[in-house]
Formats: structure tokens, sequence, C-alpha cells
């Protein structure tokens, strides 16, 4: 069986030579301590936003209207094979909140093509 070719670690500025590692022995401790830090980055910032979200989401006026939605919309309009669980907005709440309410705004999902749009859209707000 062949052996993997050895690799320059990745780590800036090192030329130490790694087989199957990204970074050699002395530069991989440093690395999973850059990625903890950048992980904790991120989350602080989206756990920031998200209370401002969340408190829309849990508002009775769009409780009601995405139950109001779904019962107008009993099946997905992605798949139209399934039942609608979930009520979404075509242009995403957090980059367009005066659209929040808007009925035209709104499209009925079943959990798997929320998932499936939510992972191919992001945030650009475009109907898939």
């Amino acid at each position: 069986m062949p052996v993997r070719p050895l690799k320059p670690c990745a780590w800036a500025g090192c030329s130490t030579l790694v087989r199957g590692d990204y970074y050699c022995p002395r530069h991989a401790p440093l690395a999973a301590e850059k990625q903890q830090i950048a992980k904790r980055t991120v989350h602080k910032r989206y756990n920031e936003r998200r209370d401002e979200s969340d408190g829309f989401y849990k508002a009775e006026r769009w409780r009601r209207l995405s139950i109001y939605y779904r019962k107008k919309h009993p099946v997905c309009e992605h798949c139209d094979n399934a039942a609608s669980d979930l009520t979404d907005h075509i242009k995403p709440y957090k980059t367009h909140p005066e659209l929040a309410l808007d009925w035209d705004n709104l499209r009925a999902l079943c959990r798997p093509c929320h998932n499936s749009i939510g992972e191919r859209v992001g945030l650009l707000g475009s109907r898939p």
C-alpha cells in the first residue's frame, strides 16, 4: 500500500514535514486553541443577535399569523409531498424585518425542506 507523501505543517512559517495531519506536534495544540477561540467568538456574536430574533418569533402576532398561514397552506409549498410544519420567510427576517408579517413573504414548508433551503440560501434572502 502506498505511503502518503510528507507535507509541510500548515502553521504559517513552519517548514516541518508531517504525514496525515495538518500541523506538526509543536503547532497542533496552538492551532486547536486558535480554533476554539474563533468558535467562541462566532458563538458569542450569534447569541448576541439571537435575542432580537427570538423575541419576534415568540411574539403572539407571529405565532397567530404562522398558524393561520399553515391552515391556509397545509402542504409544503416546496416539495408538495409533506404536511407543512413551519412558516418560513422568503426574505429572511434578519435581513428584511420590515417584511416580517407580510403575507406575500411567507411560505409553508415541511421541516426537511426548511432545513435544506436554509443551508442553500443562507442569508441571501432569495427564493430557491
